[in-house]
């Protein structure tokens, strides 16, 4: 399941995040269950949702493997915030009301979400002559 494997490449990505949602109760289910669901639709404004949609397009697989790497990115973009909620309650408001209202292109593909690498498995189907370790980066040029 989506949901198990993200929990597995969290932990890989960021221990201490994985941990203080743990310690905290909270399930991966309970928020990435929609992620998955809606491919992070009611994440994002629609323009930023159109263009994340292409990128996975424009990759073999992209829907079905690279999204679960862009969720990952996506939940350790917010890992400072997260670390400093102090309850299940508090981490749940705001992982279901994250604040991406006004995001533009830039802000997915830009500076401003960052990038993050980290050596894992490749997923079944990706082209690893494009890949020697999976470049959790979402600033990447993929055309």
């Amino acid at each position: 399941m989506k949901v198990h494997d993200l929990r597995r490449l969290v932990s890989r990505i960021d221990s201490v995040l994985d941990k203080h949602l743990e310690s905290n109760m909270v399930e991966y289910l309970q928020f990435s269950f929609r992620w998955m669901n809606n491919l992070l639709m009611r994440e994002m404004p629609l323009k930023c949702t159109i263009r994340l949609w292409d990128t996975y397009m424009s990759e073999p697989n992209g829907f079905s493997h690279f999204h679960l790497y862009v969720c990952a990115k996506f939940l350790t973009k917010w890992a400072k915030v997260i670390k400093s909620l102090p309850d299940f309650q508090t981490i749940m408001i705001f992982l279901q009301s994250l604040p991406t209202s006004r995001w533009t292109d830039d802000d997915i593909f830009g500076a401003g979400f960052g990038g993050v690498s980290v050596k894992v498995p490749l997923p079944q189907g990706c082209d690893s002559s494009r890949w020697n370790y999976l470049n959790i980066n979402l600033n990447l040029k993929l055309y």
